[in-house]
């Protein structure tokens, strides 16, 4: 199928493109190197800093699917309108009453890995590699999962007959301003 010549073009391409995945993992990977040189200002005790608001959702989740607990939490989501105080507190005289409400279905501890989100299901995972911290977990993998485009991408654009293209698109596109802040160090966050 590949001539000689196109066999060695393609290995070369693949050493190049996996290089352009290192530089960019290592770039981010110094970011928690940084950290680590002042841990008061970026840790709490082990864990790391998050500089999302949904990391802890993504958090709480892989370590309730490792306990086998998933989903039976959910109603912190809803804090505080789903506690009793402030539910009395909002009643209102002309409410349905419960006796006119479907009931709400309860959800057995049966689960599978397509009910809980991917990078949740991900950091489950690869939790007991470090110790079951999921901050470090999940902080560790985003060099990874940040930089991962770079391999489809350039693997494209050397199908289509322009490698080079898919190499400095790859490289271009990991570190643009927008896209680096928001996949830096401590962003666990899950996009649509």
């Amino acid at each position: 199928m590949f001539t000689g010549q196109k066999r060695n073009n393609s290995w070369l391409f693949a050493g190049v493109l996996l290089l352009c995945f290192t530089v960019s993992v290592v770039v981010r990977y110094q970011q928690f190197e940084t950290w680590e040189k002042t841990p008061t200002a970026y840790f709490v005790g082990e864990r790391p800093m998050m500089t999302t608001v949904d990391a802890p959702y993504w958090l709480r989740w892989a370590r309730e699917y490792n306990e086998g607990t998933f989903g039976q939490k959910d109603y912190l989501r809803g804090y505080p309108e789903s506690t009793e105080t402030f539910q009395e507190m909002s009643r209102k005289e002309l409410s349905i009453p419960l006796k006119y409400k479907d009931p709400v279905p309860t959800r057995t501890t049966v689960f599978y890995y397509r009910d809980i989100p991917l990078i949740s299901f991900l950091i489950a995972q690869l939790s007991p590699f470090f110790n079951h911290n999921y901050y470090l977990t999940g902080t560790l993998m985003i060099p990874f999962l940040a930089s991962l485009f770079i391999l489809p991408l350039g693997f494209y654009f050397f199908m289509i007959g322009v490698p080079v293209s898919g190499l400095l698109g790859g490289l271009i596109g990991t570190f643009a301003g927008g896209y680096y802040m928001r996949s830096s160090i401590g962003r666990i966050a899950f996009r649509n």
